[in-house]
């Protein structure tokens, strides 16, 4: 059961990642975090930072992640007639589940990929403060037997398959300082509204055989651009990444890799139903050898939703959402597909839930 030692995303996440993902004030019809994703995400959710619901639409949003695996807060909030406070806070917890989801390595008895359902709660917290904005997620990912938790380890010394599914946490945090909000000027040009630098975390552990222990930094400068009704930032910087790999009980810590995040949301109406679309874009770099040995690739990652704002049918708005969801990841973990044929690549939708407080 041969995984890479790459990590899982972002909401960031989009993380965050998972993505990673919810907004405030883009959070009319809407919502969304907007920490730049996940890896990663998360689980992705995040990275990154990928991104979620939120707020209200008169009080901007972020997102990342991760996880996931990214999460990406807007560096300010939506323009003109959208602009909130300084300071808010969009906090809220969700639900997706999946049933095509796969790992690099984890098959059937037969050999044949292991086709994986999944049950994921998560919870979100995005704002703005004084110099900027951030997007903190956290994923709780429980897999079905098809990826099974460690048991006690054979004679060989190797993990024996346990009595029931593997259990994931994954978390994406980004913080993005505001040029604008820094400088108390307009850093904005043409469709471009702001500018700035974002920092930001991914960490994740599971407990199937691999044992994943993921510790990532991501730092680079990030645009916000101009839309209506919504956010769209854009990181390009660096991705540290330490890792253990239990299949071979070694310690990776990759090379630094080139890292571009991206989340988004956007809101409007369709009819009398107000909906919010969101979401996060990652693209990492080769990061060098695995724990086997092998030279990684880059690994794209993306998760997107589409919700409506069912909180508003029965005079609560802006509240509870609920729609689709679509994730797809190429190259996990930055594994080659030659490596491990019929795994490394995930195409699922899902069904979304999202509660704000």
């Amino acid at each position: 059961m041969k995984k890479s030692n790459a990590t899982r995303m972002p909401m960031l996440g989009v993380a965050f990642v998972g993505l990673l993902a919810g907004a405030g004030a883009a959070h009319a019809a809407d919502p969304s975090a907007g920490a730049s994703t996940a890896s990663s995400t998360s689980n992705s959710s995040s990275a990154t930072q990928v991104a979620q619901a939120g707020g209200s639409i008169s009080s901007a949003a972020p997102l990342t992640l991760s996880q996931a695996s990214t999460v990406t807060a807007p560096l300010s909030p939506p323009p003109s007639l959208y602009t909130p406070p300084t300071s808010w806070n969009d906090t809220y917890i969700g639900y997706r589940v999946g049933t095509n989801f796969y790992y690099p390595g984890v098959r059937t008895a037969s050999g044949a990929p292991a086709k994986i359902t999944q049950n994921i709660g998560y919870l979100t917290t995005t704002g703005g403060f004084k110099y900027g904005s951030y997007a903190f997620n956290v994923d709780y990912l429980v897999s079905s037997m098809a990826n099974p938790e460690a048991g006690p380890t054979n004679a060989y010394g190797y993990a024996t398959a346990g009595s029931g599914g593997a259990q994931e946490v994954y978390s994406v945090g980004r913080v993005t300082f505001s040029a604008s909000k820094i400088f108390g000027r307009p850093f904005s040009y043409g469709v471009m509204r702001d500018f700035g630098l974002t920092v930001g975390y991914e960490f994740g552990t599971k407990n199937d055989a691999y044992a994943e222990r993921a510790r990532m930094v991501v730092v680079g400068p990030t645009i916000d651009f101009a839309i209506p009704n919504g956010f769209w930032n854009v990181t390009l910087g660096v991705r540290t990444e330490s890792n253990h790999d239990g299949i071979t009980n070694v310690e990776v810590h990759f090379n630094p890799a080139v890292h571009l995040e991206s989340s988004w949301l956007y809101a409007f109406r369709l009819g009398p139903v107000p909906l919010v679309f969101k979401g996060f874009a990652s693209v990492t770099g080769p990061k060098g050898r695995d724990g086997f040995g092998v030279e990684t690739t880059t690994e794209f990652l993306t998760r997107a939703y589409l919700l409506a704002d069912v909180g508003s049918f029965v005079g609560h708005p802006r509240t509870a959402y609920m729609g689709l969801g679509y994730e797809y990841w190429h190259n996990m973990y930055g594994t080659r597909s030659s490596e491990q044929p019929g795994t490394t690549q995930t195409s699922v939708p899902m069904f979304v839930a999202e509660i704000h407080f």
